[in-house]
């Protein structure tokens, strides 16, 4: 987290974050706390009397992307890469898991260095596409091995569970684990329960992150490095192309939530089957 007088920055991963932790570095009255960490990591700080209450938000199409990207460059660094590629069988997980079953099963049978294989190309369109089939179709649910593969919501998305998990308290965060509620309650519920006040996006970090500062009369230092996320949401043709239409599809359906809230265009009518 990044922390001021009066304000918080809560830090989903790959949207900008390092951007703006390098950059905050330069405040000698602002913390830098673990990168992802949550409120609850960090108590003795009375953060939700913040005024400003900030959370990062990106495109789940080039959230996805750069997810991917990323977890094919640092490996184990990568909390995606470690999920799918090791078996998780830790007690404080299994607790969780309705179908225990069948997640054991998944995770005793997935072939390891098959899947470390869909991160050997950072410019596979196939591997990405087929870790994408993973994260967005529930069948294989399982053998992703974190909390996400603990949530019995058919319809919940793999970016939407980490919003929640990052903007709101944990006690509420907890009701994606329980069976036989309804999906669009459970969603308005969380939804109501969203402790952030004020959102930058990755798409235009470097504008939002300067309004921000202006307004709050904070002083201002030269920004050196470039959004570099931006000019890869606006090449929009090349960008879709990148996934299969049944997954760009699927995208759209699972992270509705977010697409509705932050007014994000959907994209999947300008899909071509031809690669460019």
């Amino acid at each position: 987290m990044i922390i001021g007088k009066n304000f918080f920055i809560i830090e989903i991963p790959k949207t900008g974050t390092s951007f703006l932790r390098n950059y905050f570095r330069k405040y000698q009255n602002v913390l830098i706390t673990t990168h992802h960490d949550t409120i609850e990591h960090n108590p003795k700080f009375n953060l939700l009397k913040k005024k400003y209450r900030i959370s990062i938000i990106r495109s789940p199409y080039s959230w996805y992307l750069s997810f991917w990207k990323w977890s094919c460059l640092k490996k184990n660094l990568s909390p995606l890469y470690k999920d799918l590629t090791s078996q998780r069988l830790k007690i404080k997980r299994l607790k969780f898991n309705s179908n225990i079953f069948k997640y054991i099963a998944s995770q005793i049978t997935k072939n390891t260095n098959e899947l470390k294989k869909l991160f050997s190309d950072v410019n596979s369109k196939k591997n990405f596409n087929k870790v994408l089939e993973i994260l967005l179709n529930s069948k294989f649910k399982s053998l992703i091995g974190s909390d996400f593969s603990f949530m019995p919501q058919d319809k919940l998305g793999y970016m939407t569970h980490y919003f929640f998990y990052q903007n709101v308290l944990r006690k509420d965060y907890n009701i994606l684990f329980k069976p036989n509620l309804n999906f669009g309650k459970t969603i308005k519920k969380l939804d109501a329960k969203i402790f952030t006040n004020h959102y930058f996006r990755t798409e235009s970090l470097t504008e939002d992150l300067k309004n921000f500062l202006k307004k709050n009369n904070i002083r201002e230092y030269k920004i050196k490095n470039i959004d570099k996320n931006k000019s890869l949401y606006q090449k929009k043709y090349n960008f879709i192309n990148f996934f299969s239409k049944k997954n760009l599809l699927l995208i759209e359906k699972k992270e509705n939530y977010i697409f509705k809230k932050f007014k994000y265009k959907k994209l999947s009518k300008n899909y071509s089957n031809k690669t460019k």
